[in-house]
């Protein structure tokens, strides 16, 4: 039995996630989430914008935060598209929430849009309420580390699809050796919590920003938190290109996928 032992800081961090948190805004009745202050609620989103209808973020939909409170990617977190990309997407994302497998695929859908316009970096917020988050979080960073970019995307879709069945330390074993993980290594990697210092910081960071629930976003220095329609996602990348200075017409063509910024095998 593989044991589990959050961090006290993580700890620490994660139940600190509350409505308001560092100055965080409440999510908006459209969004879906997990977190100890959000009920689920869902509503349909509005028309969607084209590339040049104007754009304006509604106050209960995102919250725009100074520079100094926006995370800084790290550069060997799980990604997708290019490091030169005007609109990053940072996902702070749980892998038992049912909230965030809601949003995966709207998330791939808005790389099928925005092509290499957009770039989308992984950041772990396990509850403490999803007894197998964490232990998911780091086999996704075990697999990222020794098997690379694409074998850690296969394994979120796969456990977010696995979620409708229930997660435990058996499905997340075998999901894992599905993408071919040394399992020796893997278990001595749990057992030396050499990946808690990652999840740590991106609970510190999600706790800084003022994120209280998940999922949330950082569609460049916009944040929103939970599951929201795709026409309102669609919304803040807009926004973020205008921000950006890219007015939001020609998009940036997409990446083939031998030449995104995902960590190559070792």
């Amino acid at each position: 039995m593989i044991e589990r032992v959050l961090g006290v800081a993580a700890r620490a961090a994660a139940l600190t996630l509350v409505v308001a948190c560092a100055g965080g805004a409440p999510p908006p009745a459209s969004a879906g989430t997990t977190g100890p202050n959000n009920e689920p609620s869902f509503r349909g989103g509005g028309p969607t914008p084209g590339a040049q209808e104007s754009v304006s973020i509604p106050p209960d939909l995102a919250t725009r935060l100074p520079k100094a409170r926006v995370p800084v990617p790290s550069p060997d977190a799980p990604s997708r598209g290019p490091s030169s990309a005007p609109v990053t997407i940072q996902i702070f994302s749980d892998f038992e929430c049912p909230f965030c497998a809601m949003a995966a695929p709207l998330v791939r859908e808005l790389e099928s849009e925005f092509g290499g316009s957009v770039r989308i970096v992984w950041r772990n917020l396990p509850l403490t309420m999803h007894p197998h988050a964490e232990l998911a979080a780091e086999t996704g960073l075990e697999i990222y580390a020794e098997r690379g970019g694409a074998a850690f995307w296969r394994f979120h879709d796969a456990t977010f699809a696995a979620q409708r069945s229930g997660l435990d330390e058996g499905v997340i074993l075998a999901l894992a050796e599905a993408q071919g993980i040394d399992r020796e290594r893997y278990r001595a990697a749990l057992t030396a919590r050499t990946h808690a210092p990652k999840i740590e910081a991106d609970l510190n960071a999600a706790d800084l920003a003022g994120i209280n629930g998940t999922p949330a976003f950082f569609v460049n220095d916009w944040l929103a938190v939970g599951a929201l329609p795709y026409p309102e996602m669609r919304m803040l990348v807009l926004q973020a290109l205008r921000d950006a200075g890219t007015g939001g017409g020609a998009l940036a063509p997409a990446v083939p996928p031998s030449t995104q910024s995902v960590k190559t095998p070792l």
